[in-house]
């Protein structure tokens, strides 16, 4: 028979390890196929990364694509990971500080979007990036009720 501390344990780590999977996802799509003008090459290069960084992006044929995958997905993936990590780290203890930390980052990434469209934040409105935010907080939200 296991305690009510040993199964909130195990449910920390299985949502941390979702949220490590999620960015993990999110970040080889940005690095298989995203342009290599992406800052993070940069960084790659002065961390002595580069050539296994190019062997992962030449490794067979790179294929065409979507837009939604290569461009949007990657940012709900991370959004849905750091809200599972966040979950994660907080456990059982909910309370309003743990709550803001949950949901302060979804909420601004969904109004930098609304931002975007009326002109109040430089950048582009992007429908489907708003999509895959929504997306990855229904997801979470969905997953926290099963």
């Amino acid at each position: 028979m296991t305690s009510s501390f040993d199964k909130d344990v195990f449910i920390r780590i299985v949502e941390a390890a979702i949220g490590l999977v999620a960015l993990t996802i999110g970040g080889l799509i940005y690095i298989r196929y995203r342009s290599e003008s992406l800052l993070m090459f940069d960084w790659f290069q002065n961390l002595g990364l580069s050539d296994s960084i190019d062997d992962f992006r030449s490794n067979g044929e790179m294929p065409n694509m979507y837009g939604l995958i290569k461009y949007n997905l990657p940012a709900g993936l991370w959004l849905f990971a750091y809200m599972f990590v966040i979950d994660a780290v907080w456990g059982k203890d909910k309370n309003r500080v743990s709550m803001y930390f949950l949901y302060v980052l979804p909420l601004l990434a969904v109004a930098s979007e609304f931002m975007q469209f009326v002109g109040l934040l430089p950048g582009t409105f992007d429908v489907m990036d708003l999509l895959s935010y929504v997306s990855a907080i229904l997801l979470f939200l969905i997953i926290k009720k099963l």
